[in-house]
């Protein structure tokens, strides 16, 4: 059923949960997996204040690639075809939901496969939310992981 999978990948447990889930239906389905880690720049990032970004930028640029290596590695270690990739909106100005479009259809993904934290109210509010703005705008089946996902495996194993 499904043979282009796009997971977005970054670094949390939700998304660790995700990139699981994606390693799995690849599995079943002998798909290949494209993880995608989207440098995602604060809300309040502002260049016109006078500052310079450069530190702020490398560090999360850093950050992406170790990301990016640790799933690469993973995908060899599961046996799973497929590739991890970084997307940088700096310069395009592109939200982290539009980036992940674009790389679904670029890569021509049959899911796209997303953590969410399932916050809500004013929570979601400050911080946003990828997942429900990516939702809003896919053209591609969307599979989201719930954090919940997490607390629920553990509250089926025994100690």
């Amino acid at each position: 059923m499904y043979k282009n999978i796009l997971v977005a990948i970054d670094g949390s447990e939700v998304g660790n949960l995700a990139f699981t889930s994606a390693l799995h239906l690849a599995k079943a389905h002998s798909a290949q997996v494209c993880a995608l880690y989207v440098v995602e720049y604060p809300r309040f990032y502002m260049p016109e204040v006078g500052y310079d970004p450069t530190p702020i930028y490398e560090a999360l640029v850093a950050e992406g690639d170790l990301i990016v290596k640790q799933a690469t590695e993973r995908l060899k270690q599961e046996g799973v075809n497929g590739n991890a990739q970084i997307a940088d909106n700096f310069y395009t100005g592109h939200t982290t939901a539009e980036q992940i479009q674009h790389i679904a259809d670029t890569c021509q993904a049959d899911l796209v496969v997303l953590g969410t934290h399932g916050r809500s109210g004013f929570k979601r509010l400050m911080l946003g939310s990828v997942a429900e703005a990516f939702v809003r705008l896919s053209t591609r089946p969307v599979l989201l992981v719930p954090q919940k996902t997490a607390i629920a495996d553990d509250e089926t194993k025994t100690p």
